[in-house]
């Protein structure tokens, strides 16, 4: 890969990447180590972690509550735990584009053919951080994103064939 890429991974392929229990699980995990080895810059904005680390926490809580039909604190302190040790693996794998005042400006700017709020500050974020393109499975972010938008199976594709050459 001549020009070293800037990839915007948005919540859904981190949510995917950590939670082995999802289909898209493999494919997320993949497209995360791929560009990583190719020398890519991997980015996330700055709100999606606490987006993480609810639904990691809430999807293993569930988990446990239907193998044991219950919680115990031991439990609940070690849900937290890997919640956290996976917001400390993003923070060494990819770097958080911040938001000011000029995100909010820019989300509000895009609800002229974005009505959704988050998709908006994903894409102020891609501007901000300069991405080549955003990873996401949101159908609606994929259709009317601002910057170029793959799915992760895409984004392996296009890092496939970009690493060929």
């Amino acid at each position: 890969m001549s020009k070293l890429l800037c990839i915007l991974v948005d919540t859904n392929v981190w949510i995917d990447n950590y939670a082995p229990v999802r289909k898209e699980s493999e494919r997320s995990r993949q497209l995360i180590d791929m560009a990583r080895n190719n020398g890519a810059s991997l980015v996330y904005p700055v709100h999606v972690l606490k987006d993480v680390f609810y639904n990691l926490s809430a999807t293993n809580k569930r988990r446990c509550m239907n193998e044991r039909g219950e919680l115990s604190e031991a439990d609940y302190l070690a849900i937290r735990e890997l919640s956290w040790a996976c917001i400390e693996n993003m923070a060494d794998l990819a770097f958080a584009v911040g938001a000011d005042q000029s995100d909010v400006w820019l989300a509000r700017k895009y609800r002229s053919f974005s009505n959704d709020l988050e998709d908006n500050f994903v894409m102020a974020a891609a501007e901000r951080a300069n991405a080549d393109f955003i990873v996401t499975r949101d159908e609606k972010l994929l259709r009317k994103s601002s910057v170029k938008a793959f799915t992760p199976e895409d984004a392996l594709a296009f890092l496939e064939l970009n690493t060929a050459s």
